[in-house]
């Protein structure tokens, strides 16, 4: 049986331990968030804003899950939020805190671009790490090929593709180089005016330790893997179905040709027309990011340039009133 001398000092000691392990918590966070480590505290986020918990949690109404949450992603849940008059989109990491999460963010900081989902801010406090991006109010290219839009046109996606790309273009053009490594239509967003943003560019080193689809087993090394998956995304966008692993250029040929001949190559519900050049253009700089040899694929320069001619096209072809539609296309490949 305890004695009251030995419960005295039990007692005593339980507020000091407490005190003890909140003060290791503290440390614990400000470690995590870089801001403990001689290399970190040289590294501070440029042209971000430090948002507080508190900030966040009444933008997200203490992040409400059913009313606020868009999403879950590699990084965590993904909320909506309203900061002044701005919404804003959310990422809460919450699982796997990142020791050089300041060294990251500052990075992602410096590779902003017109075509990608840019970083307003980031949270680093009581335990925390949250990125604050801007809103893009019409999801993923994903999510709107699923809608029945009038404006979905055959040159509006063109148009969103070409975003895209710049997009692409522009981490590709860094020094060094940036793979996106995890680019679909899932990751390409749409604004009011279905202008197209990459996302998520720039993550590999909050995202790489967990997520094993940056083991990608498409071929080739570096952009080349962007350059493939942008292919991917070029069927999909066309046709509004994925299309899944193609791993050899004769494979390619079969889904595309099987589709051609049923007459299932082209989305239902792209609205309006468009000529037989432009379409016979896309598919071919399509089947030229997806080839085999991975060496053989075009640089993104090349495909934003191929791209802009298709779409001054359709541009073109529209002030002349020359419409004439998919029943003239011919695949003719070198």
């Amino acid at each position: 049986m305890l004695t009251h001398n030995t419960m005295m000092v039990i007692y005593s000691a339980a507020p000091i331990a407490i005190i003890a392990i909140l003060i290791a918590l503290f440390w614990i966070s400000r470690m995590l968030c870089g801001k403990n480590s001689q290399a970190s505290s040289t590294v501070t986020p440029q042209r971000l804003i430090e948002f507080s918990m508190e900030e966040l949690r009444q933008a997200t109404n203490n992040f409400d899950v059913d009313n606020k949450n868009i999403g879950f992603g590699c990084y965590g849940l993904v909320y909506t939020g309203l900061i002044g008059d701005r919404i804003v989109a959310i990422k809460r990491e919450w699982l796997h805190l990142q020791p050089r999460f300041l060294d990251e963010v500052s990075y992602m900081s410096k590779i902003q671009h017109e075509n990608l989902v840019n970083l307003i801010g980031y949270c680093c406090e009581e335990g925390n790490q949250l990125l604050v991006f801007e809103y893009m109010v019409n999801g993923s290219v994903r999510d709107y090929l699923g809608v029945d839009s009038s404006d979905f046109t055959f040159k509006k996606r063109i148009s969103v593709a070409l975003d895209a790309a710049k997009g692409l273009l522009h981490l590709h053009n860094l020094d060094p180089p940036v793979q996106h490594k995890r680019f679909r239509t899932g990751k390409v967003l749409l604004d009011a005016d279905l202008n197209a943003k990459v996302s998520d560019a720039g993550m590999l080193g909050l995202l790489q330790d967990r997520d094993l689809r940056l083991l990608n087993p498409r071929g080739g090394l570096e952009e080349t893997i962007d350059v493939y998956s942008f292919g991917l995304f070029l069927l999909e966008l066309i046709t509004g179905e994925k299309p899944g692993l193609l791993q050899s250029t004769y494979e390619i040929m079969q889904w595309i040709l099987l589709r051609r001949s049923t007459n299932t190559l082209l989305d239902d519900n792209m609205p309006g027309t468009f000529t037989s050049q432009s379409l016979e253009g896309y598919m071919k700089i399509t089947i030229e990011c997806l080839k085999y040899p991975a060496i053989d694929r075009p640089k993104m320069d090349v495909v934003v340039t191929e791209l802009e001619t298709i779409y001054q096209n359709e541009v073109i072809s529209e002030e002349q009133g020359v419409a004439l539609g998919s029943e003239l296309f011919n695949i003719t490949i070198q």
